[in-house]
């Protein structure tokens, strides 16, 4: 690989998976402020609920990434 990235169909690689990022930290802070001002951030229900929505997040973004890039976690030390 030279660095640049892979295109697929037009679309850099790098700039899918930053723009994935992006989308994903601005609906999971949307979400989580709903939340939090739905339950209050003291409230043991939120607590939990703000764990699930933050791991659902992560795992279908290293979903995403899975899919374009392949399972390259093993070369980070997982």
């Amino acid at each position: 690989m030279t660095g640049k990235g892979v295109i697929i169909q037009g679309m850099d690689l790098i700039d899918v998976v930053k723009f994935a990022e992006e989308k994903s930290k601005k609906y999971t802070a949307i979400c989580l402020a709903d939340l939090e001002e739905a339950m209050g951030p003291d409230s043991p229900q939120y607590k939990i609920i703000r764990k699930i929505v933050l791991d659902s997040f992560n795992n279908y973004k290293r979903s995403l990434l899975r899919m374009l890039i392949g399972d390259i976690e093993y070369l980070v030390g997982r």
